[in-house]
């Protein structure tokens, strides 16, 4: 049995894999809370993710006849671009900040003109540093809370805190790293001079974990994770990334052209690449891949958060919010939102709130609503989309993951607005099933097997055809007229004013 491990944002998936079948064998999960504050603080205390890892355990255990002695590796993904600060002794020294925090735009901001602005960081490491990337994090403790800087001897990303714990071991993965700020996603390397601009007495530089090779294992579990669990002490744990890294994996994005969109909390949508373009716009994070190749990226911080929030606001079951999306019109009655309920990235306006536009007595009902929040993260999710394009391929087919992926409405609507076909992957479990997969690889390779991760997500990774859309011509060429509309309200409004 193979171990799949995703640590996310709202909770802690695991999934066991069976060789033989393909199959997953039992499932488990246990949720983490985020601690919220209005000035764009989104934190959460890594203690959790160890609790909800143990208590998914758990309940994955109590579901099938497998021991955990059976299992021969363990992978772990996870949510990426958090901070994670330890002291000497490897004690967590402050509450994680997470990915969506925006709490650090000053210090982004301050770091972004300190480096030389976009075309000097490009030079540097090869992407972007955004506000959610870990640099600003970084930054901001240290010029914030420098009495908790001084006791930093490690800086860890989430996964990297999970292989932590599961084998004792500081180290990172190429992938995780690139949303780092201060990693070279063009030879794969710390980039010391990004780590000396962020702070320049070295401390950063020395608490940096070693990158290690994303197919080969990082070392087994420690003894007492071995007994508290009745895995074997020889239980191999391979390196992971992070979850955007591993969404791509999941659905076999693992060959020239093809193109992944996760569509959960946030919105993702990458592509694989084996040659990078001189020119990328400042909006596409390229992150490393874990086979040698690169998945330039475009991610937005509000997609299915979108809906949740109507959902809420209406409390009505996640089935009629199916219902509401698809009993609307395509156009949504005229009714335009702009979901930057936490900010957003595409566009990047890290101070931004939500604004809905062409309301009336006639179209305010909560179909036309719910629509609107799906149509207007899928004009999001396009605009960065013809950024990536100007750069690289277009693909012939998106794969889809994530929680909107398992609605029809959805999928639909992103077939119209991308013009494309889409379809769902049959095993939706993200992160965890990629894991499971890269965990399976690293084994068999630690074996002496010449095995690939093309080789095994051939094999696995399977297209649900009865989860799939086409384009329909006439809604797709009514889409592309909004969507021109849409792009013109982003260049012309201002919309961290409201």
């Amino acid at each position: 049995m193979y171990l799949g491990i995703d640590c996310g944002t709202q909770g802690t998936k695991v999934v066991l894999l069976d060789p033989e079948t393909g199959s997953l064998v039992a499932r488990g999960h246990a949720s983490h809370p985020i601690i919220s504050e209005a000035n764009g603080r989104r934190e959460q205390k890594a203690e959790w993710w160890i609790d909800a890892l143990r208590q998914a355990l758990k309940g994955l255990f109590a579901q099938t006849t497998r021991s955990p002695a059976d299992v021969l590796a363990i992978a772990v993904s996870g949510q990426q671009h958090g901070l994670v600060m330890l002291d000497e002794s490897g004690a967590v020294v402050r509450n994680v900040k997470l990915w969506s925090d925006t709490e650090t735009t000053a210090a982004s901001e301050k770091l972004f003109n300190a480096a030389g602005g976009e075309k000097r960081i490009r030079s540097l490491i090869g992407t972007t540093i955004p506000v959610g990337f870990t640099a600003s994090k970084v930054a901001w403790v240290r010029q914030h809370e420098p009495e908790t800087y001084e006791r930093v001897r490690h800086v860890l990303l989430p996964h990297d805190y999970v292989n932590y714990w599961l084998t004792g071991e500081y180290v990172t993965d190429s992938g995780e790293a690139s949303g780092t700020g201060y990693f070279d996603v063009l030879s794969r390397a710390w980039s010391w001079q990004m780590a000396d601009l962020i702070d320049p007495t070295g401390r950063l530089e020395r608490s940096l974990p070693r990158v290690a090779m994303p197919l080969e294992p990082i070392g087994t579990v420690r003894p007492e994770v071995a007994a508290e669990f009745g895995f074997s002490p020889g239980t191999l744990v391979a390196c992971g990334s992070g979850d955007n890294v591993m969404g791509a994996l999941g659905t076999g994005n693992v060959a020239a052209g093809r193109a992944t969109l996760g569509l959960g909390t946030s919105g993702v949508l990458n592509i694989h690449t084996d040659k990078l373009a001189e020119s990328v716009d400042p909006s596409i994070y390229v992150f490393c891949g874990l086979d040698g190749a690169w998945l330039p990226t475009i991610a937005t911080m509000n997609a299915t958060s979108t809906t949740t929030l109507l959902q809420q606001l209406f409390e009505v079951e996640i089935a009629e919010v199916e219902n509401l999306i698809a009993s609307a019109s395509p156009g949504a009655g005229g009714v335009r939102m702009f979901p930057y309920f936490s900010g957003e990235r595409i566009p990047a306006l890290p101070r931004a709130r939500g604004v809905m536009k062409g309301l009336s007595a006639d179209n305010m009902t909560r179909a036309n609503l719910m629509r609107a929040g799906a149509e207007s993260v899928a004009f999001g999710l396009k605009w960065g989309y013809e950024l990536l394009s100007q750069s690289f391929a277009r693909a012939e087919q998106f794969r889809l993951t994530g929680g909107g992926a398992n609605s029809a409405a959805w999928r639909q609507i992103l077939a119209d607005v991308f013009n494309v076909d889409v379809i769902r992957v049959k095993c939706d479990e993200g992160g965890a099933f990629a894991a499971a997969l890269l965990a399976l690889t690293v084994q068999q390779r630690a074996k002496g097997a010449s095995v690939t991760l093309y080789d095994v997500c051939e094999r696995y990774v399977e297209l649900d055809e009865t989860r799939a859309a086409q384009p329909r011509v006439d809604v797709a060429a009514q889409y592309q007229e909004l969507f021109a509309a849409f792009t013109n309200t982003i260049a012309n409004e201002d919309f961290e004013a409201n």
